[in-house]
């Protein structure tokens, strides 16, 4: 299992390698210039001497390949450059704003989970009856909903209205409660879906009828036989959804005012700050990509016939 763990460790580098290529060229071929915002942000007289002499502070007066080697030689030691707007280390700001990212982000997943397994279940176990009808009304709703609007929504109500949660800023944990549940709405509502869907296919199946049979009662035979064997499809969308949930971030630490990497990187791509991005994009497709090796891994532990391919294959 270890060489395996470690083979798929060494397909993320390509994969980051490419992903950095792909955001590099393309941010210096969608015409945004960050030295014309520069001066606009210092209040640099726009002279030909003061943008050149900025262009090459940027380093941006060479050509894109060779750019391109420059920042790679220092990305790999883990150095991504320095902010245009701010001179900071880039990646000491990530660094900073990491937490409260990791915060919101980890309260999104552990409602996703507590909140959409056993209305899954549920939903399941009383197929086409009112609970199963409303449950699907509910996840409805919320795949319609975007999550920022629904997060306006969620102020108007909680924080305006009742004055219950602070609409704004940090004040304690209370502060990520309205963050987490609209970075976490949609998620939840589709992983409804999605377990009900596996849980009625796996219904379906002929070691079901012999459980039932046997005499097991209908509580037992949904928990223990037909939610675990629908659990890899929903391993697979639990992975993806911690991507998903700091992607979501995104957007709903701005609307919030949340000090995280989703907000600090807006901050970044309305300054075109090449710097800020190309870390945020490196830093996104590494968490994907870890978040895919550890569903791999776990479908090794959940599925015996799994581990006997990954043997019979001689990766192991």
């Amino acid at each position: 299992m270890l060489k395996y763990i470690i083979q798929r460790i060494f397909i993320i580098i390509p994969i980051l390698l490419i992903a950095s290529f792909i955001i590099f060229y393309l941010l210096r071929l969608n015409n945004t210039d960050p030295v014309s915002k520069y001066i606009i942000n210092s209040n640099l007289q726009s002279t030909p001497e003061v943008i050149n002499e900025i262009y090459k502070d940027f380093g941006l007066d060479k050509p894109i390949l060779e750019q391109y080697v420059l920042w790679l030689q220092k990305a790999i030691t883990l150095d991504f450059g320095r902010s245009y707007m701010t001179d900071r280390e880039v990646l000491n700001d990530f660094l900073y704003y990491l937490p409260n990212t990791l915060i919101l982000t980890f309260l999104s997943f552990v409602l996703t989970l507590l909140i959409s397994i056993p209305l899954g279940i549920i939903s399941a176990y009383y197929k086409d009856r009112i609970p199963d009808f409303i449950i699907r009304l509910f996840c409805f709703i919320g795949v319609c909903i975007p999550n920022f609007w629904f997060a306006f929504l969620l102020i108007m109500l909680f924080s305006l209205t009742l004055n219950w949660l602070p609409p704004l800023g940090i004040d304690g944990i209370k502060s990520f409660i309205l963050p987490s549940i609209s970075i976490a709405f949609m998620s939840i509502c589709i992983n409804i879906r999605l377990i009900r869907t596996n849980m009625l296919e796996v219904s379906k199946e002929r070691y079901i009828l012999y459980a039932s049979l046997r005499g097991l009662s209908n509580r037992k035979i949904t928990i223990k036989h037909i939610f675990y064997n629908a659990m890899l499809p929903i391993v697979t969308a639990l992975g993806m959804y911690l991507g998903e949930l700091i992607g979501g971030a995104l957007i709903v630490e701005s609307i919030f005012a949340i000090p995280g990497i989703g907000y600090y990187s807006i901050q970044g791509i309305s300054n075109h700050d090449y710097p800020v991005i190309q870390c945020f994009v490196v830093i996104m497709c590494f968490i994907f990509s870890l978040c895919n090796l550890l569903v791999d891994i776990l479908y090794a532990f959940l599925d015996p016939r799994i581990r006997k391919n990954i043997e019979d294959s001689n990766i192991l």
